[in-house]
């Protein structure tokens, strides 16, 4: 049906407002990038077109497909550690907090694939959405997370949250060794499934 609300629409503007709220509601970036490229001119260039746009691009990096931004947050003890800094590695990019029960219920997985594959070439690069040190710290050492853990300390307020477009948590990203986003929220077996997947064909 939205298919076809398309077709029907491409040469009115306020398809490019529905097609940004679709982008907002989640709705898949390369159906939305296809159809923009089937908007008219008159289209494109208006101003809703032009949002759009901006949004498509926006959304591009942190989608499946994209090359990951660059994070720099502080580490534990004050260190920045970027996510660039691990190229070369398969990653996994971990949006978690200490109060966050999904994210305390993946974590067996992660520590038993970060045991296996640590030695391989395999990293997790977890991003806090804390906004208390105190909390965050300790649960990183009751939890024994072993990996890279990085937080801005302001919540939901995190810079690094808001450029990758987390509205949600555990929100989980897996990078290539050139940074590519190979695979978005993967948790359980199919998170193990798809590392093995990497490391068994080397």
């Amino acid at each position: 049906m939205i298919e076809s609300f398309f077709d029907s629409n491409l040469n009115r503007k306020a398809i490019a407002y529905f097609m940004e709220d679709l982008l907002a509601s989640k709705y898949s970036l390369p159906a939305i990038e296809k159809n923009y490229e089937r908007l008219t001119p008159d289209v494109k260039t208006s101003f809703p077109g032009k949002s759009l746009k901006a949004s498509i691009d926006d959304m591009k990096p942190t989608s499946l497909g994209g090359i990951a931004p660059d994070i720099d947050l502080p580490d534990v003890d004050g260190n920045h550690l970027t996510l660039y800094s691990l190229r070369g590695k398969y990653v996994l990019v971990d949006f978690w907090a200490s109060w966050c029960g999904p994210c305390r219920k993946e974590i067996p997985n992660l520590k038993m694939i970060y045991e296996k594959y640590k030695d391989r070439g395999f990293e997790i690069y977890s991003v806090s959405l804390d906004d208390k040190r105190e909390a965050w710290i300790t649960a990183i050492a009751e939890l024994d997370l072993p990996w890279v853990h990085v937080s801005s300390l302001k919540g939901w307020d995190c810079p690094v949250a808001k450029r990758y477009h987390v509205t949600g948590i555990p929100k989980m990203f897996l990078l290539d060794p050139e940074g590519k986003i190979v695979a978005v929220d993967l948790r359980g077996e199919d998170l193990e499934k798809k590392v093995d997947s990497f490391f068994n064909n080397m």
